[in-house]
C-alpha cells in the first residue's frame, strides 16, 4: 500500500475520511476500543467500534493526489463504503455559512489525476451513491442542519478563491468550491464503490460572511454523529 500500512483485518470496509486532524479527533470521540492501525508521512488510520460495528477513520492530506492515494489504499485493503467529511466555502448567496452540503456532483479541472487514470478518452460525471445520500440528507434535516444537495466545484488552487471566481462558479451551477471532494469520487466510481462526501459550509465568499469556530466545532460535533449512524445504519 502507498499510504496506508494497516495489516490486512485492520481496516473496516466502512470508513470516514478527512482533511483535517482536529475533525478526525471529533469523529474518533464517538467509537469505542479505538486503535491507531497505521501513521505515515503525517496520515495518521485509526479503526474503532461505533453501534456495535468497525468503523475506520483516515487523515487524507490536501488535494486530489493525496486523496486518491488514500482512497485506492482503502479500496485496496477492503473498504465498501466510504464518506468524505470536508470543508467547503459557498459561492451561492442561498447557502449560508454553517450549512451541510451535499455534492450531487462535482466538476473539476480536467488534468492531473484525472487525465493520468482516463488518458484522453472522455472525462466521467462525478456522483455519490444515491441511496447515501439521500439517507444522510435524511438525517442532517432530523438534527435540524438543513443541508443543501447541490453541485460543487473541487479547485486545485486555494489562493484562486476570490470574489470574482467565486461568481463565476456561482454562474456556472455550482453552490460551493473545496479542494478534494471530486478526486473520492473518481475513485470510487472506477473501483466500484459507494461514496459520499459532506460539507460544511465555513464561509462564503460572495457576501464574505464566516462561522464563527465555537458554531464550526458545534456543527461538526452534531454532523459527526450522523455519519456515523449513516455507517452503521
Amino acid at each position: 500500500m502507498a499510504i496506508i500500512k494497516a495489516e490486512k483485518g485492520q481496516i473496516s470496509d466502512k470508513v470516514v475520511i478527512l482533511g483535517n486532524l482536529d475533525r478526525q479527533k471529533i469523529i474518533n470521540s464517538y467509537l469505542k476500543n479505538t486503535e491507531k492501525v497505521s501513521e505515515f508521512a503525517g496520515y495518521h488510520t485509526y479503526t474503532g467500534e461505533y453501534n456495535g460495528k468497525k468503523i475506520t477513520t483516515v487523515f487524507h492530506g490536501i488535494g486530489i493526489p493525496s486523496m486518491a492515494l488514500v482512497v485506492d489504499d482503502l479500496i485496496g485493503m477492503g473498504a465498501k463504503q466510504i464518506v468524505r467529511f470536508g470543508s467547503s466555502f459557498s459561492v451561492s448567496d442561498k447557502v449560508k455559512p454553517g450549512t451541510p452540503i451535499l455534492p450531487i456532483g462535482y466538476s473539476y479541472n480536467f488534468g492531473g489525476v484525472f487525465k493520468q487514470y482516463l488518458g484522453d478518452e472522455y472525462s466521467i460525471a462525478l456522483t455519490p451513491d444515491y441511496g447515501m445520500l439521500k439517507a444522510e440528507e435524511e438525517k442532517l434535516s432530523a438534527a435540524g442542519l438543513g443541508p443543501v444537495v447541490g453541485n460543487v466545484f473541487t479547485s486545485d488552487a486555494l489562493m484562486t478563491h476570490n470574489k470574482e471566481f467565486a461568481q463565476k462558479l456561482a454562474k456556472d451551477g455550482n453552490i460551493a468550491v473545496e479542494l478534494e471532494g471530486a478526486g473520492l469520487y473518481f475513485i470510487a466510481k472506477l473501483r466500484g464503490v459507494k461514496a459520499l462526501s459532506v460539507h460544511l459550509a465555513y464561509g462564503n465568499l460572495v457576501t464574505g460572511e464566516q462561522l464563527p469556530a465555537d458554531k464550526i466545532s458545534e456543527n461538526e460535533k452534531k454532523i459527526s454523529e450522523t455519519l456515523l449512524e449513516l455507517l452503521t445504519q
